[in-house]
């Protein structure tokens, strides 16, 4: 059994490097996709630099030093929601995969047929789990919406919809069958009594 959980665990954390590794990779070399994250920037009124009166030069000077100012509160942000929606992304995935195991297990146990339904009532709350990290993401997407609303949003809706998936996945995929297969086995069960 901890050879199974081992095994888990590693190819678990696997997928996670993955999607981690392809997710930034494709922010560091896709101009657009960073743009998304970076979105645009309008400055307040704490960037705006007063000149006095004086020489084109150094009115030029001051567009440019807010607008490097934006450049660079643009790639920040964009960086901190990037990191959100990894985070939130590899919460998903721990959930789904924890979920896998934990069905596994169940399905290929020897126990009876009446303990492995109640663990299986028991496993559900596996199946809600990234409902429920969806949810998080949301909410710490919205926690950001004041630096970044173009992307806050993105990474909110982006959050919830791959919870739902994961979440209907699991259930279609891990309890449905298995819990028609143990109600078949009790059903034969009880024919046979």
């Amino acid at each position: 059994m901890m050879r199974k959980n081992t095994v888990g665990i590693i190819a678990t954390a696997l997928i996670v490097l993955i999607v981690v590794a392809f997710m930034c990779g494709i922010y560091a070399s896709s101009e657009s996709v960073r743009s998304v994250f970076e979105g645009t920037y309008s400055a307040s009124s704490s960037d705006v630099v007063q000149v006095a009166p004086g020489t084109e030069e150094q009115y030029m000077e001051a567009i440019e030093a807010a607008r490097q100012n934006a450049l660079k509160h643009g790639r920040f942000m964009g960086r901190i929601s990037l990191a959100a929606l990894i985070f939130v992304t590899v919460l998903q995935i721990i959930a789904f995969c924890t979920a896998f195991m934990v069905f596994s297990g169940i399905r290929k146990s020897t126990e009876s047929v009446e303990v492995r339904m109640s663990k299986l009532e028991n496993a559900d709350l596996f199946l809600d789990l990234p409902l429920y990290f969806g949810l998080f993401g949301t909410v710490l997407s919205f926690s950001l919406i004041t630096f970044n609303p173009q992307i806050s949003r993105l990474v909110a809706y982006s959050s919830t919809l791959i919870g739902i998936i994961f979440s209907v996945i699991l259930r279609l995929v891990l309890q449905y069958p298995l819990k028609q297969k143990l109600i078949q086995s009790a059903d034969l069960k009880q024919t046979m009594r």
